[in-house]
């Protein structure tokens, strides 16, 4: 695998091991689920990033957990959003560019619910929005700009 400039992997050699969870499971067949990024920001933020090929979709067992934990960061007092973002890259041994996939749905913990963005955006832009606003700081698909 090659590693782009500016990157943070620092062995990229075992960036590429599988980790296996057989032997996790519980009560007969829930298993643990991973997630691509998580940003905590001085105790006070956190951004869930799931990024799935193409428009491959996200498990429901996957999407449950990650809607529940942004759910119990905002209970907490914290401002959460989770980002489900795709990329296109079929080879897998090019690198994907978290920062510059595109963003196809997102989950703010005030608002409770799964929405599409109201335009296309990357995930460099969902979290420097979400990063620079107090309000709902990504238009919602179904919302107008102003």
């Amino acid at each position: 695998m090659a590693v782009t400039e500016g990157s943070r992997i620092k062995n990229p050699y075992y960036a590429k091991q599988l980790i296996d969870f057989q032997g996790l499971d519980l009560d007969g067949g829930l298993y643990p689920t991973d997630i691509d990024a998580l940003i905590e920001y001085h105790d006070m933020e956190y951004i869930l990033v799931e990024v799935k090929y193409k428009n491959k979709r996200v498990p429901y067992s996957q999407k449950l957990a990650i809607q529940r934990m942004i759910e119990d960061f905002t209970k907490a007092g914290k401002r959460a959003i989770a980002l489900v973002a795709e990329h296109y890259e079929s080879d897998p041994r090019k690198p994907v560019i978290a920062a510059n996939c595109k963003v196809r749905e997102l989950y703010y913990g005030e608002e409770c619910q799964w929405r599409a963005p109201a335009y296309d955006l990357t995930v460099r832009q969902a979290v420097d929005s979400f990063r620079n606003s107090t309000a709902t700081p990504i238009p919602l698909e179904g919302t107008e700009l102003i």
